[in-house]
């Protein structure tokens, strides 16, 4: 499809658009995790009878939360409820228990939360579903299969011969941020967008309906394993195996082999865990791997071209953005940067006072969200242009280069200091990308940088020569360098710096 001829209609039901795909190809396997495989025909039936049953039991309730690990159960309830015309919640279980009931809280009214009884027993879940249970009303997907009667079922296999003939209003998706800094937000995506993000990503990268297999590991309270590891499959009509943990590193390899995978996404922090138990017999299939969520480290990129033979692709989004914003492609690609906007998508640099490399980066297009829910503030709209508050740079061909989050710079000595600079520049002295960079408060002068590592017998004296030896500034030296044994994570890969920054400063 040509950019010319890129056009995102106004009214979008993501329900309305899977059922046009399952009309076409019936018979084809569209979904697969551990324990079931679905063809569309399966899978509308299923979204079906599901829709009818949650009808019952949240019939006119606004938002519904889905608390489910990534199993197909979870998208034939998130397309259950977009038939219903109705908001599903994804609610992030890694949050902690204080988070998710702030979660709660933002987007009342919210009365009911479906999750699993299986699921919550083996992720140890217990005592979280208490706590919600003081708010929300939960329900498990085990009694709502049990309570199925012949005659849903019947009606189900009835409407998905007719699907279609209703337009739907269209709905949207709540997620939601991290939360490390504040109380999580949720952020509201209208199917409009995510819709306009999936046309985004066919228009940018050459995606075969009959070759391409994505590879899904992510949650779907992670905004990429929502859109392309979810919704763009059915959507799409492009194969997708879910995986329940990203965490699984020995086996995540042997199911790409299994499942002939041919598209994958993970964080630089879970493909070097791959690559550790990973063969190149496992891979060999992979032809689009793409890094997101973190910055894609030397090390790492070389050991996938080496061990593997295969080139990661750097990519860069957003929950706020349905998530992609940018990409590199097999056909456009630049080494260090997150390559070039998705069509439809514009992009200004606003100068930031201070930093001298970059500005602030500035996003608008169909793909960006609705806007905000603040706890115990309501809804707050996204204005014209999204602030990523990501600190960037646009070269002449348009590809994007990352520099560092706005927040992650120390103020030192007055001088604004870049924590991944320091972390790069630790990688390129040591040879590991196992550096992870905060800064805390400090009387002297200012705030001063303790870097964390998982690699033994780091010394301080070694980086100081090296920066010495680089004629670069000397307020890129940390002021410690700490061993850790684990790197602390979130839900979606990408390194828990507040976790480190709290661990950095109780240790003061």
């Amino acid at each position: 499809m040509d950019i010319l001829t890129l056009q995102i209609p106004e009214h979008v039901n993501l329900y309305d658009e899977m059922v046009k795909q399952a009309k076409l190809h019936p018979k084809k396997v569209i979904i697969e995790d551990l324990s079931v495989a679905l063809t569309y025909k399966k899978f509308l039936i299923a979204v079906n009878v599901m829709s009818g049953k949650l009808d019952q039991i949240v019939k006119g309730e606004k938002r519904v939360g889905i608390f489910l690990p990534n199993v197909a159960a979870q998208v034939i309830v998130l397309f259950a409820l977009f038939k219903n015309e109705q908001q599903p919640c994804l609610l992030n279980f890694t949050m902690g228990t204080q988070n998710i009931i702030d979660c709660i809280e933002t987007v009342s009214p919210m009365e009911t939360v479906i999750t699993s009884r299986e699921f919550v027993k083996k992720a140890d879940l217990e005592f979280v579903i208490e706590e919600m249970e003081k708010q929300v009303k939960v329900v498990y997907l085990e009694d709502v299969r049990s309570s199925i009667t012949t005659f849903q079922k019947l009606s189900g296999l009835f409407g998905s011969r007719v699907s279609g003939l209703k337009k739907r209003e269209q709905s949207e998706v709540i997620l939601f941020t991290s939360g490390t800094e504040s109380k999580p937000k949720g952020v509201i995506l209208t199917h409009r967008n995510i819709y306009a993000n999936i046309k985004q990503v066919f228009n940018h990268v050459a995606l075969d309906e009959d070759r391409d297999r994505i590879l899904n590991p992510l949650p779907l309270f992670h905004s990429f394993g929502m859109t392309v590891g979810s919704i763009l499959p059915v959507v799409g009509n492009v194969k997708v195996f879910l995986y329940p943990s990203p965490l699984h590193y020995r086996e995540i390899p042997k199911i790409v082999e299994k499942d002939k995978s041919t598209l994958f996404v993970a964080t630089n922090t879970f493909f070097e865990n791959y690559a550790k138990y990973a063969t190149r017999e496992q891979l060999h299939t992979l032809r689009i791997v793409v890094c997101g969520g973190e910055k894609l480290q030397k090390d790492v990129r070389d050991t996938y071209r080496d061990k593997f033979g295969i080139q990661i692709m750097e990519g860069y989004g957003a929950t706020e953005t349905s998530p992609i914003i940018s990409l590199n492609t097999a056909q456009h690609h630049k080494e260090g940067t997150v390559g070039r906007l998705v069509p439809l998508m514009e992009a200004r640099i606003s100068k930031v006072e201070g930093v001298n490399e970059g500005g602030n980066l500035l996003l608008k297009g169909p793909n960006v969200m609705k806007g905000y829910l603040i706890h115990g503030k309501g809804f707050v709209p996204c204005g014209e242009w999204y602030n990523t508050g990501d600190i960037a740079e646009i070269d002449k061909d348009g590809y994007i280069r990352i520099i560092s989050r706005l927040k992650r710079f120390a103020k030192i000595a007055a001088e604004m200091i870049s924590l991944n600079k320091v972390e790069e520049l630790a990688l390129e002295c040591f040879g590991e990308s196992v550096f992870y960079a905060v800064s805390i408060p400090d009387k002297r002068r200012g705030e001063k940088i303790i870097l964390f590592t998982t690699k033994e017998d780091v010394p301080v004296r070694k980086f100081k020569k090296f920066i010495k030896d680089k004629k670069m500034s000397l307020l890129y030296i940390p002021s410690e360098i700490k061993h850790i044994d684990e790197v602390p994570l979130l839900g979606s890969g990408k390194p828990n710096y507040w976790v480190l920054e709290k661990l950095a400063k109780k240790e003061e």
